[in-house]
């Protein structure tokens, strides 16, 4: 492998560091639960990004509202009363109650209620497992079931114990509980269900990551808790008011071939949770928790359509997030702040739209959090890293080339820095060089101070006229100077600021005598050799100390082009090549070139024509 392209991968693996760096950071939070809130609300987001579905009317709520309490008066009402609403309720296909009847009330209400249950056939009663202290101050969970003489005819039997997520709101149902029998023993919602298709409680199996019911497989996390599915807010199941189906105002037919599930749904009863619908709980906008009972009627309504909702494996979450991050880098790196924000959001969306897809068509909960932050993260990262990297780039052109050419071209190279090749670039450009003469025996018998004064006065001219026609000063030889003109910005016309700049500073010279004589200081005249073709420009020295500079025949040929002035007694002298490449390229001159002749040029075999322009206006 070559030393370039150990150096592009080497580049290659250093711009991964970064996205990868900040991937391994945003796991290692993850899996401390970090943004387990945060994916809570972005699964809660889903459901109201859907909005309210129609569950359809196989599951009713009977709903014991504040109607019902303004009739039949504060609850807890005689059991008498359920028994007669169970009469109204003998066309239903089962009858759930979302009530516990585990404390003895008069002998004859419970009586009345327990021949309702058993003359019905078909009712779940509901069950709760409480926590107490035992003798040794440990807590254990205490099962309480409904008065014997109530549950001898029930159909069924389940808990309605309702947990909640760390930020309190209901996302997942305990399906069974393994810990009171030996067998598993069904929340009231799955034991609706099973009535409702057949199914005996005692056919339950638990298997690896899930529930199995008969034919319909429910999906478990390592608590025996499932993910039901919501249709909507408070209110979405049809609901009828208990009162309202006892007084018969509504119909037992409304009833015929339903699951009917009946419970507190007054607010004084404080039996509400919020759900994913609900976790914003904005009054205003109807936000309001749902009433256990319909968190049960979706736990039925889960079971009968057999769809729940699943987390994805763990290592599907990893891959994700690690995907967003590496696509993000990819997507915004060396495309500037703004484009790589567009980028960003572009991820940002595809990272969405992918989880609510999988969430609304295959019922799986990727996490998404974790990886819109990973974009944001990373985008902001780079975007940082390049603007420092760019700045940096900026001060290193700046140092570099502040000492050869204008600002002007400063600054086009930092707009552009792929102008410039670093380690040698051939090009075709323009060279000058230009020589005091006779500066030796000028400098003869003077004090150092005054010979470096004129010369630096004269150097500083000299200098600002090559820059300011976007020439590269490349070095200081003594008493004279080298240029060129065409990079490290190209320039097409490089011929003729080189031809301009040599007769603006012939006209310099001129004037700067003018002030050297009047005080009584000799002049100075000054030899310029142009010659053009093509040179390899780049950095050349060590890895300490280096120059900008250019090498090639054309660069000694201008040199020795240079020397040609004394010989011609001209000031000026330009190589054929120039000439010859101007009229190629259909360049105009600054004036009229004059043809000197051909000359005898040292390391040259044949004979170089010459020829020069007047410094001389008209």
């Amino acid at each position: 492998m070559t030393g370039n392209n150990s150096f592009i991968l080497t580049s290659k693996y250093r711009s991964l560091f970064l996205p990868l760096a900040l991937f391994l950071l945003i796991q290692l939070t993850a899996i401390t639960g970090l943004f387990d809130r945060a994916e809570m609300a972005m699964y809660d987001s889903w459901f109201r990004l859907q909005g309210t579905q129609d569950p359809g009317e196989q599951v009713v709520v009977i709903g014991m509202d504040e109607a019902s309490v303004q009739e039949l008066g504060p609850p807890a009402w005689p059991r008498s009363t359920h028994a007669r609403l169970l009469e109204k309720l003998d066309q239903a296909r089962v009858v759930g109650f979302d009530m516990t009847f585990d404390v003895q009330s008069e002998p004859a209400e419970d009586r009345a209620l327990g021949e309702a249950v058993a003359e019905h056939g078909r009712v779940v009663l509901a069950s709760q497992f409480s926590f107490e202290e035992d003798e040794s101050g440990t807590k254990v969970q205490v099962f309480q079931p409904p008065r014997p003489e109530i549950m001898a005819g029930a159909a069924g039997l389940g808990f309605v114990n309702t947990p909640t997520d760390p930020d309190g709101v209901v996302r997942h149902v305990t399906a069974v509980d393994t810990n009171t029998f030996r067998i598993p023993f069904p929340s009231l919602g799955l034991a609706v269900a099973l009535a409702a298709l057949d199914i005996n409680p005692t056919q339950l199996k638990l298997e690896p990551g899930k529930l199995v019911a008969g034919d319909k497989v429910i999906p478990l996390n390592k608590n025996n808790q499932s993910l039901p599915v919501f249709w909507g807010p408070h209110g979405t199941f049809k609901t009828y008011s208990y009162a309202d189906v006892l007084t018969g105002e509504v119909p037992p037919a409304a009833f015929q071939d339903k699951i009917v599930l009946i419970g507190p749904t007054a607010s004084i009863e404080k039996d509400s949770y919020p759900t994913p619908y609900t976790t914003s709980n904005l009054v205003l906008s109807g936000a309001l928790p749902t009433p256990g009972v319909e968190i049960h009627a979706s736990i039925v309504q889960s079971c009968l359509d057999g769809c729940w909702y699943e987390r994805v494996h763990p290592t599907i979450n990893f891959a994700f997030l690690l995907t967003s991050g590496l696509l993000t880098a990819i997507v915004i790196s060396r495309r500037g702040p703004w484009l790589g924000l567009a980028g960003a959001l572009a991820v940002a969306l595809a990272t969405a739209a992918t989880a609510y897809i999988l969430w609304a068509k295959a019922q799986l909960w990727l996490n998404v959090a974790a990886p819109l932050v990973l974009v944001f993260l990373t985008y902001a990262s780079i975007t940082a890293a390049e603007f420092v990297q760019s700045e940096m780039g900026r001060r290193k052109i700046r140092n570099m080339f502040g000492r050869y050419v204008s600002d002007s071209v400063v600054e086009e190279l930092m707009r552009d820095p792929d102008n410039i090749a670093l380690g040698g670039q051939r090009r075709t450009l323009t060279i000058m060089f230009c020589d005091i003469r006779g500066f030796t025996a000028y400098s003869e018998n003077k004090p150092p101070e005054e010979v470096v004064s004129r010369l630096n006065e004269y150097l500083t001219a000299m200098t600002a006229i090559i820059l300011r026609h976007g020439g590269t000063l490349d070095k200081y030889l003594g008493d004279g100077l080298m240029a060129f003109f065409g990079a490290p910005v190209y320039y097409p016309d490089h011929i003729t600021r080189a031809v301009q700049t040599a007769i603006e500073m012939q006209k310099a010279i001129d004037k700067l005598n003018r002030e050297w004589t009047a005080k009584n200081e000799p002049p100075l005249k000054i030899g310029i050799g142009i010659n053009s073709g093509s040179a390899l420009v780049g950095n050349v020295g060590s890895p300490d100390r280096m120059d900008y500079t250019l090498i090639g025949e054309d660069v000694n040929l201008a040199s020795r082009v240079e020397g040609l002035t004394k010989t011609y007694g001209t000031y000026i002298v330009i190589s054929e090549r120039t000439i010859k490449m101007a009229e190629m390229e259909n360049i105009k001159l600054p004036r009229e070139p004059e043809y000197l002749g051909h000359a005898e040029v040292k390391g040259f075999t044949n004979t170089i024509g010459v020829y020069t322009v007047s410094e001389k206006d008209g």
